[in-house]
């Protein structure tokens, strides 16, 4: 019995990632579906345990995430809206769950491979998607004729704010240029052209959303993905600082400011500080509880009442940072940006045993892992749609579970069969 027991156990582990992206991707559709997806992924610790008597493999930012989770049971208290905060929590454990499912699933090479190719089919489903749901501001940038958004009608009521989904993008996207540029030698024809297919659709849609935190968060992204990969790409560092100096001078800091602060849902640099001036005061009002997942808005308009803007308009912070200390106080946004900086350094790792190995194609996926938390990190200077109460938010967490991954199977690897040379 009990045999037959672990035997059925272990075939559900072995299905985990499946199911549990599912359950996420019904939690996208409807916020219904939020606790049935903990629940689903909560079970799977069991199942694990009955298969191979642990809960789940460790990884390095156990500590971090354990502190992110004390928050929960915190923000639940301090919140003034429990209706909204309860589905806020529910993303953030769903997304916890989600990169332990990817940790644990992702053991061997054969399953790494189906997860980045996931990874990357899922930017082109979603980019696909945005021509039929995202309302498209093509007022902001000129470099867009307007008659393009005539062939991108709305076709769902569900709409999707294009800040949304080029957040989304932009940190999946740099996975399939890494691939692309460390990797093109190893690919056979047909994959080269699955990958550029891929990045060329992703691109397109990145530059008709016109979002100017995406959009220079691919600027740098590209920039440093070069360096990486070229001898000769460092010469873009001080070319393209020229050219941003050449630009101020021309045209004033103040306007190249106001150019780089404008969004969909904000016009200019004024308007941003005075978001952020309020994020401020929540941080210094509440610094060790936040004000509760979700309530920014409410809070704002009650509290710290904004001249910009009317009533109802601004739900966020407009900065990620800003939004996760607001959300879960000073331990909250520490516990976030220890588990940013664990995966910057393990990417990095995972690039070096790549380079080290000889193996461009995992050289290429720390070099895009660590372009993905690049743009993670610089999107989110002006925005935090990749934070909490966006339906797309657990897959910053399936990218940082790739990167434990990753760092499981090749760095780990390389470093064990360099020591045993070593003894050797």
């Amino acid at each position: 019995m009990i045999k037959r027991l672990r035997k059925l156990a272990a075939y559900l582990a072995s299905i985990e990632l499946p199911i549990m992206s599912l359950c996420v991707l019904a939690s996208m559709v409807s916020t219904r579906a939020l606790p049935w997806a903990v629940v689903v992924g909560g079970g799977f610790w069991l199942v694990r345990w009955l298969a191979y008597g642990y809960l789940t493999k460790r990884t390095p930012a156990d500590l971090s995430i354990i502190l992110l989770a004390i928050m929960v049971p915190v923000t639940l208290w301090a919140t003034a809206l429990p209706e909204i905060t309860h589905q806020q929590v529910y993303r953030l454990l769903t997304g916890m769950l989600l990169y332990y499912a990817v940790v644990n699933w992702t053991s061997t090479i054969q399953r790494f491979r189906i997860l980045v190719a996931s990874i990357i089919f899922t930017s082109v489903i979603l980019a696909i998607y945005a021509t039929i749901s995202v309302e498209w501001a093509f007022y902001k940038l000129p470099l867009i004729p307007s008659r393009v958004y005539d062939y991108l009608p709305t076709l769902v009521q569900d709409t999707i704010n294009p800040n949304v989904m080029s957040g989304t993008l932009i940190i999946i996207l740099p996975i399939t240029l890494g691939l692309l540029l460390f990797g093109w030698k190893q690919f056979r024809t047909w994959e080269r052209i699955v990958l550029a297919s891929a990045a060329i659709i992703v691109t397109a849609i990145l530059l008709i959303g016109q979002t100017r935190g995406a959009l220079i968060a691919f600027g740098v992204i590209l920039l440093v993905l070069l360096t990486m990969r070229f001898r000769w790409g460092w010469v873009l560092i001080p070319l393209i600082s020229l050219g941003v100096f050449v630009a101020i001078k021309i045209w004033g800091f103040g306007a190249a400011l106001e150019v780089v602060s404008s969004g969909v849902s904000l016009d200019g640099m004024q308007k941003r500080v005075e978001i952020w001036s309020r994020a401020l005061y929540m941080i210094q009002d509440f610094p060790f509880t936040g004000i509760g997942m979700g309530s920014f808005g409410d809070v704002v308009d009650i509290l710290y009442p904004l001249f910009l803007f009317e009533p109802g308009r601004i739900a966020h912070a407009h900065n990620i940072f800003f939004q996760v200390a607001v959300d879960l106080g000073i331990p909250g946004l520490i516990a976030w940006l220890s588990i940013l900086l664990i995966m910057i350094v393990i990417s990095w790792q995972v690039y070096k045993a790549g380079y080290i190995d000889g193996n461009n194609l995992i050289t290429g996926v720390g070099a895009g892992l660590l372009g993905s938390l690049l743009a993670l990190a610089f999107n989110g200077i002006v925005d935090s749609v990749t934070w909490g109460m966006v339906r797309p938010a657990p897959i910053v967490w399936v990218l940082w579970g790739l990167a434990v991954a990753s760092w499981n199977l090749f760095y780990v690897l390389v470093r064990q069969q360099t020591s045993s040379q070593n003894v050797d």
